[in-house]
């Protein structure tokens, strides 16, 4: 049977797709609400980082990530301003699915790309996963880092760790 996945559907995301990806943000993470103003943010100030799934006007998914500093990461909910001058890893600060699209490989094809991407230009993909997530991130081959500020963690929940994935 020929695999009928549409692997392409991943694009940049462009400010048109912040109203869906906000909605679908409430829809997955509603334990970890953020204002609209954080993906807003996060795709002005790194563009190329920033993805969206979609099947036409369908958002399936979306990527927020920038470059930004080991060890260092941002609270749940909170503006970053600016990005560092001397950032030495991509930070994923959200990646989500869908629940009808989940289990269809979106996420690990754009994984696959991003790692590609990424390591051209950092040595370390960083992200905070939640408690759920954790196994998930785990199963990618990101592993548990300490950070100097613990309670960045907590503003997540109390499961939530900070992982690393460095450049093979």
């Amino acid at each position: 049977m020929a695999d009928t996945r549409n692997r392409d559907a991943w694009r940049r995301m462009a400010h048109a797709d912040l109203p869906a990806v906000f909605a679908l943000s409430k829809q997955v993470h509603a334990a970890y609400p953020e204002h609209p103003e954080i993906a807003r943010e996060r795709l002005a100030l790194a563009p190329q980082w920033c993805r969206v799934l979609a099947a036409g006007a369908d958002l399936r998914g979306y990527l927020l990530a920038h470059p930004w500093r080991r060890g260092a990461p941002p609270a749940l909910d909170s503006l970053i301003g600016a990005l560092p001058d001397d950032p030495d890893c991509l930070y994923i600060h959200d990646l989500a699915i869908a629940p009808q699209q989940r289990g269809k490989g979106d996420a690990a094809v754009l994984l696959a790309s991003l790692k590609r991407e990424a390591f051209a230009d950092f040595p370390v993909i960083a992200l905070i996963s939640t408690g759920p997530a954790t196994g998930y991130w785990q199963r990618q081959g990101f592993a548990r880092c300490a950070i100097a500020q613990p309670e960045i963690l907590a503003s997540y929940d109390p499961q939530a760790l900070y992982m690393e994935y460095p450049r093979p």
